[in-house]
């Protein structure tokens, strides 16, 4: 019985002394492969200008209830560029710009440039435009008046020519109520001879101030 005990008890010891498994799971070995894929460059190329730039635009504004009167037109043929812009002013007049624009060349560079500007060597041609001889002695005729009954100017002037022989005349209404006129004439060499009459007669009504209104007005 001794026997059993003791051979139980060296059981257990050795079994108590055996050591534990060391066994540890191995680290993965697997790494995630690295992107292979690259995106494609642009196959995509701006067309080169098949020539030089045109175009031709106008366009206006015309509004009667807010008084708008303006307008833009524009033309370009290469570098030759032409147009006008107008806008009605306040004061009535119709202000218009016209404008022209001619471009020789134009480069860029990333250096800076090293050229430089030839000399001028354009030599302005002479007028080859002469004055037409004239064909025959002068010959005109004109007439022009103004009369104005709200403020009383009464005046005028006609002339006629036929070569070396001129005549006219001018009258004024003068503030006497009388009509001065002249009357003239030049004949060759003979110079400017005039003679001044009137008509009607002088009138000099007598003075008589008015007293100018009130313009105050007590407050009530």
């Amino acid at each position: 019985m001794f026997q059993k005990i003791v051979l139980v008890a060296l059981v257990a010891v050795a079994v108590a002394d055996r050591p534990r498994p060391s066994y540890s799971p191995p680290r993965p070995s697997y790494s995630p492969p690295a992107p292979s894929y690259n995106a494609p460059a642009p196959s995509y190329r701006q067309p080169e200008p098949v020539g030089p730039a045109q175009y031709d635009f106008n366009w206006a504004v015309n509004d009667d209830y807010s008084g708008n009167n303006f307008g833009h037109q524009e033309t370009r043929d290469g570098y030759n560029t032409q147009g006008s812009y107008y806008v009605q002013l306040p004061d009535g007049r119709l202000q218009r710009v016209a404008v022209v624009c001619a471009v020789v060349g134009m480069a860029v560079c990333a250096q800076l440039p090293s050229y430089n500007a030839p000399a001028p060597s354009y030599n302005a041609p002479r007028p080859s435009y002469a004055s037409q001889e004239p064909s025959g002695p002068a010959q005109y005729d004109f007439n022009w008046n103004v009369k104005d009954e709200y403020s009383g100017n009464d005046f005028g002037h006609n002339e006629g020519r036929d070569g070396y022989d001129t005549q006219g005349t001018y009258y004024v209404q003068l503030p006497d109520g009388r009509l001065q006129r002249v009357t003239y004439y030049v004949n060759g060499d003979s110079g400017y001879v005039a003679e001044v009459s009137y008509e009607g007669e002088a009138q000099y009504p007598a003075y008589q101030p008015v007293a100018p209104a009130p313009s105050y007005r007590p407050g009530k």
